[in-house]
């Protein structure tokens, strides 16, 4: 039996790094084995930090990071695979973001599960999404 890796969003990593962080997040990470974000979280999260600085919340994030399991590359294969998939879903009249199509392509990479709590942004991409602030 495999191991399941959660390849964590923006959205799911800030919250860890609230003062209040909503218990139904907290409750589903108890039950996450391996967790892993992509370089675009990364790059997401010091965005944010440098645009609004906190020192708490840059200090729990890094040690945060220091807790995961990976964070994943961009590589061509990754980064082919999320302009396809924009690609098509333009053709379609529905526009998907960069960000969220390469994290969705690095979810399909590495099988990994989503989790996420904007599902609708991923919705039709091909990977198993999980909404922990549903759980």
């Amino acid at each position: 039996m495999s191991t399941t890796i959660v390849l964590a969003d923006t959205n799911v990593i800030s919250e860890f790094v609230k003062k209040t962080p909503d218990a139904r997040v907290m409750q589903w990470l108890r039950s996450v084995e391996l967790m892993a974000i992509s370089t675009i979280t990364l790059e997401e999260a010091h965005f944010g930090l440098a645009w609004q600085p906190n020192t708490r919340k840059l200090a729990l994030f890094n040690a945060l990071v220091e807790q995961l399991h990976a964070v994943y590359p961009i590589s061509p294969t990754i980064a082919q695979r999320a302009g396809t998939m924009r690609g098509q879903f333009q053709a379609q009249g529905m526009g998907r973001s960069a960000p969220d199509m390469l994290i969705a392509a690095t979810a399909m990479e590495h099988q990994l599960v989503l989790a996420t709590r904007n599902v609708r942004d991923f919705m039709g991409c091909g990977v198993q999404v999980v909404n922990p602030f549903d759980e």
